[in-house]
């Protein structure tokens, strides 16, 4: 059986004035082609709905039982439509990104403020974790984008360079003296005990690389996997850190540590790797766009350690 549901509005809309005209008026179509809607709806049915005359239309029997039954039909379409309506718009309202903690840290807060400032009903959901998961989470559609350092290998994917970090020493007590007294530079660290993360962070790979380039294997003294408790460390004095700034920076006020520059310190970027092959919500392009203002107004306030993005942003 073949009945839409404008066979049934129709025939309730028919059935309600018993009148070709204005029902055809009401559904700007001509009286013959309306005729051939409700002859449509009665030979699928199989049943004779309205008895027509010259003078009158009146509803047969059978059209009087189809009645509620067509009310009922209607009226639970509409109220279908409408909650996928609301669910539409929910979707679209929905924001989701990944990030590596620094950046989660540093920038997400106010990226979020500006999106519910815009949206106020947006449902936002934020990943912090590692590189791989960020944008594995993008490859995957978890997430709408993801902030994270350098251009991923991924054909998939894009980076936006939204400005560059630079690596500096964390240090307390006699190292942390040290570091200030004078410039350093990567070989001056050589012999001295260093703190960093896990083989598997980002930021060990930079400063493996950076190493290598000067021919040294960098043989960190501990190696652990949370800023927080690398920063315990370099504060009972058992060696200097070699971070990120963006990593190092919620912790450069706490008491006894110091934080100094690396002349020739890694500079890694920081940028927004999104989808080739999709096109950003609208609460996904608000956020995007207050992540590059939000990188830019930290760069103009930390000057000494961040740089301005190389590369001309997308269109």
């Amino acid at each position: 059986m073949n009945v839409s549901p404008r066979h049934l509005r129709v025939f309730l809309t028919l059935s309600g004035n018993l009148s070709f005209r204005r029902t055809a008026e009401a559904f700007f179509i001509t009286q013959p082609a309306l005729t051939k809607v409700v002859q449509d709806l009665e030979a699928q049915l199989g049943v004779v709905l309205f008895e027509r005359t010259t003078r009158r239309v009146q509803l047969t029997s059978a059209g009087e039982r189809l009645l509620p039954l067509a009310r009922r039909t209607v009226g639970e379409f509409d109220a279908g439509l409408q909650r996928m309506n609301e669910l539409s718009e929910r979707e679209t309202q929905r924001l989701a990104m990944a990030a590596l903690p620094s950046l989660a840290s540093a920038l997400l807060p106010d990226v979020c403020a500006d999106v519910e400032q815009r949206f106020p009903d947006a449902h936002i959901t934020v990943h912090d974790g590692s590189m791989e998961a960020a944008l594995r989470r993008v490859e995957d559609y978890e997430v709408d984008f993801a902030l994270a350092y350098a251009s991923p290998a991924h054909g998939s994917l894009q980076f936006e360079e939204i400005a560059r970090d630079r690596f500096v020493l964390l240090a307390a007590g006699a190292l942390g003296q040290r570091i200030v007294e004078r410039p350093m530079h990567l070989m001056d660290l050589v012999g001295l005990p260093i703190i960093s993360m896990t083989n598997a962070s980002t930021a060990m790979k930079f400063v493996s690389a950076a190493f290598l380039q000067q021919g040294i294997e960098f043989t960190p003294r501990y190696q652990l996997d949370q800023v927080g408790s690398i920063a315990s460390f370099v504060r009972r004095g058992l060696g200097i850190a070699l971070l990120p700034y963006l990593g190092v920076a919620p912790l450069s006020s706490l008491r006894g540590l110091q934080v100094a520059p690396l002349q020739d310190a890694p500079i890694r970027a920081i940028g927004i790797v999104s989808r080739k092959s999709s096109s950003p919500s609208a609460v996904a392009q608000i956020a995007m766009q207050s992540a590059r203002q939000r990188a830019d107004r930290l760069v103009a306030n930390h000057t000494s350690w961040l740089l301005p993005p190389r590369r001309r942003r997308l269109a």
